[in-house]
């Protein structure tokens, strides 16, 4: 049977648009963890050390992200540039991931000049987004982006939504910065 959508009267439309949207939530909704990470002063990095040593920091990035977020059953949804979007199941799991990726920046750290560290901001954010299990799109992805545009460096900047998901223990480990304007 094929439907053709001219000989569809308004009131059909509507329906099926319903019935597409309640569809569309039921399979592709979820609600997870996201994160943002990305690497301060990546340009002038890049502009004092030159391409190659740029690319290189931005690999060690990359492979510690990876390393640290399939150890907490996340997934990289992408990167670009000097940044990287990860989702997780949980807001412990995405917390303890990203405290693990800042402590083994750390200990890489330690045997770099202080010029030549690799320091990160991150941002994270718990919500509802629309994923088929490769993309993840929605208002809360936004938001997550512009939370970690807000930390300082070397800050995680967690949202209420997020902290409100985690587990005491973590909760214990946080601290309250106020209200913080977002771009």
């Amino acid at each position: 049977m094929h439907l053709d959508p001219a000989d569809l009267s308004m009131t059909e439309i509507i329906r099926l648009q319903t019935l597409l949207s309640q569809e569309l939530a039921r399979r592709f909704e979820a609600s997870l963890a996201l994160a943002f990470s990305d690497i301060v002063g990546s340009t002038a990095y890049f502009a004092r050390f030159g391409d190659e040593a740029g690319r290189q920091l931005q690999q060690l990035f990359f492979d510690q992200v990876a390393a640290c977020v399939s150890a907490y059953g996340g997934r990289i949804v992408d990167t670009a540039g000097d940044g990287a979007f990860t989702c997780f199941p949980s807001a412990s799991a995405a917390t303890e991931a990203m405290t693990a990726l800042l402590q083994r920046l750390s200990e890489e750290n330690e045997h770099r000049s202080r010029d030549q560290q690799l320091v990160l901001r991150i941002g994270l954010h718990w919500g509802h987004v629309l994923t088929d299990g490769v993309q993840v799109t929605g208002d809360a992805v936004n938001l997550c982006a512009r939370i970690a545009a807000s930390a300082d460096p070397g800050q995680i900047r967690l949202s209420r939504e997020l902290f409100q998901e985690l587990r005491a223990e973590h909760r214990l480990l946080c601290r309250r910065v106020g209200a913080v304007p977002l771009k």
